[in-house]
Order: structure tokens, then C-alpha cells, then sequence
């Protein structure tokens, strides 16, 4: 290299550094996007599960609302059986409540107070608006039925997109249609009880 002169290797061997260089800086924050969104969605499908199955819900008479004053009136649903005398009984699900949780997010208008009332729609702080489904199924994978209609598989439809669900293990405190799992071709019940899964999913 003569003075004051740089070599036709070099200014090569820069430009493919510094193309390389802006090609993965405009990648990567990309990449730990996905990951951001990918963990966001997790703690809100565990959070909306936990308060589901941990909490009964506010006011005590939440599940009288009707489709009607769901707009009018302040609730928090929460499916959690509780009782007087030993206060909230985690994991073990009231089919009342399910079912009025199954009527409000069947109608458009009250899907999205429980969205806003579960904390899933920020647009008014300037965050996202985060999509949500809500399903109960035995043991075997099956949607669990009462009186031969779906209990809960209700919400938002789910897209073939990104999406991040949440499973609990619960029980009813109502014997539902198909509580029951087949075991070596027998019908056998879990500790007596209805055993079920609750299944959130949420994406946006």
C-alpha cells in the first residue's frame, strides 16, 4: 500500500464487514421481538388462569349479571368455588359460573368488558389489545359437556398464528357428562371427582 492510499482488498473486505455488520444489527432486535411477545403472551395466559381458578370473582354475585347489564355494572369473573366458612376453595370450579362466564363471552358486547375487566385490553394506555379463549376439556382431551352442551370453549377465535396457552388442572363442584377417563376400558373416576383442565389461550 503507497502512502495516503488504501489497497482495493481492504476497502473490500470493509464493505462486506460493515454490510454484514447493519444486516445482523437490523435482524437481531427482530429476533428478541418474537421472544418479548412470545414471554408477554405466557404471563398473560398464566395470569388470566390463575385468577380464573383462584378467585371467585367480584362482586359475590357476579354470575347473575345477564347479557343485558354486563355493560352497565362493574365485575371481575372468577370461577373459584367459595364457601362461609373456609373461604375460597382453589382449583375447584364452580359449573354456575362457568356458565355465565361461558354466556358473556358468547355476546360481542360482553367479551370485551371481561377483556377490559381481565386486564387484556391496555388500548386506553397506549398498549395492546391482547386476544383470549377459554376452554375447559376432561382428561382425555375432550371438551367436557353438562347436560350435553359444551361447558366452555368460548372467546375470541383461535388464529393459526402465534399462540400461547396455559393449562390448570381443576375440579367441578357438579358432576359434568364426560368427567370420567378410560382406563384399561373401564370408566373410572379421579378421587371422585369431576377432574378437568382449564385451558387459556392468548395471543394478539
Amino acid at each position: 500500500m503507497e502512502d495516503g492510499k488504501l489497497s482495493l482488498d481492504l476497502l473490500m473486505g470493509l464493505s462486506i464487514f460493515l454490510f454484514t455488520f447493519i444486516f445482523v444489527a437490523n435482524f437481531l432486535p427482530g429476533v428478541f421481538a418474537d421472544v418479548r411477545n412470545e414471554i408477554n403472551l405466557a404471563n398473560q395466559a398464566y395470569r388470566i388462569s390463575t385468577l380464573l381458578v383462584e378467585d371467585p370473582g367480584y362482586s359475590s354475585g357476579w354470575y347473575n349479571i345477564t347479557e343485558d347489564r354486563c355493560r352497565t355494572e362493574e365485575f371481575r369473573p372468577g370461577l373459584a368455588v367459595y364457601d362461609l366458612e373456609t373461604g375460597v376453595k382453589y382449583n375447584n370450579l364452580s359449573v354456575e359460573k362457568i356458565q355465565t362466564f361461558a354466556r358473556l363471552l358468547n355476546n360481542t358486547t360482553c367479551i370485551e368488558r371481561v377483556r377490559f375487566y381481565l386486564g387484556l385490553n391496555l388500548s386506553t394506555l397506549g398498549g395492546q389489545v391482547f386476544r383470549f379463549n377459554v376452554s375447559l376439556k376432561n382428561l382425555a382431551g375432550d371438551l367436557v359437556t353438562y347436560n350435553r352442551s359444551v361447558l366452555l370453549n368460548h372467546g375470541d377465535k383461535i388464529p393459526v398464528t402465534q399462540v400461547v396457552r396455559f393449562e390448570r388442572i381443576v375440579y367441578l363442584d357438579k358432576w359434568a357428562d364426560n368427567c370420567n377417563v378410560t382406563i384399561e376400558g373401564q370408566n373410572v373416576a379421579i378421587a371422585d371427582r369431576c377432574v378437568a383442565k382449564l385451558e387459556v389461550s392468548v395471543w394478539i
